[in-house]
């Protein structure tokens, strides 16, 4: 009864060690990644869609220098406009202002892209080849218990027994040779 049981035992605590030897794992991975080109864009003499003028316009009258207004109205004014954004990626325009309007407008716009990466990774471990355990034999002319030693290559295997006979008071020594047909 009690060989029955360390049995049990030493099959359970094998099973669970083969169980946890098989490793499965499936990881998704996600990167944002700038877009490898720039895109560059260029309007020349933009129209507005609508020109408004204010409700409350209150007209003033004072002394002006018409020579510093138009000066100032044929003077082009270069913007450079930063709209960028971790979420959206690089988009930099570039505006020309002159003669009460815009003339120029340029956009570089680089954006950022989903890059999903899925790894599947299934590891199993194999066994040992080499495997070492405790050995007893019963049958109506023997009776021994030993220590065997076997080694696995793919489904061949080849084991040594080495053991003592108790009723004969002699050494036992076997081999034996194996092949698997089914795995």
């Amino acid at each position: 009864m009690a060989v029955l049981i360390v049995g049990s035992l030493f099959f359970g605590w094998g099973y669970r060690r083969g169980a946890a030897s098989v490793e499965m794992r499936d990881s998704t991975v996600t990167r944002w990644v700038p877009w490898p080109v720039p895109v560059y864009d260029t309007i020349r003499e933009p129209y507005p869609v609508a020109v408004r003028e204010p409700a409350d316009t209150v007209w003033k009258y004072m002394s002006v220098d018409t020579a510093a207004i138009i000066a100032d109205y044929l003077l082009e004014r270069d913007y450079r406009l930063d709209f960028s954004a971790d979420s959206t990626g690089t988009f930099l325009v570039d505006a020309t202002v002159g003669e009460n309007r815009l003339l120029r407008a340029s956009a570089v716009v680089k954006p950022v892209v989903r890059e999903i990466t899925v790894t599947k990774l299934h590891t199993e471990v194999r066994p040992p080849r080499w495997e070492t355990g405790l050995a007893l034999g019963i049958d109506p002319y023997n009776q021994w218990a030993g220590i065997y030693g076997r080694y696995t290559r793919g489904r061949w295997s080849g084991e040594v027994i080495v053991g003592y006979d108790p009723i004969r008071e002699e050494q036992y020594v076997g081999t034996k040779i194996g092949w698997a047909v089914f795995r």
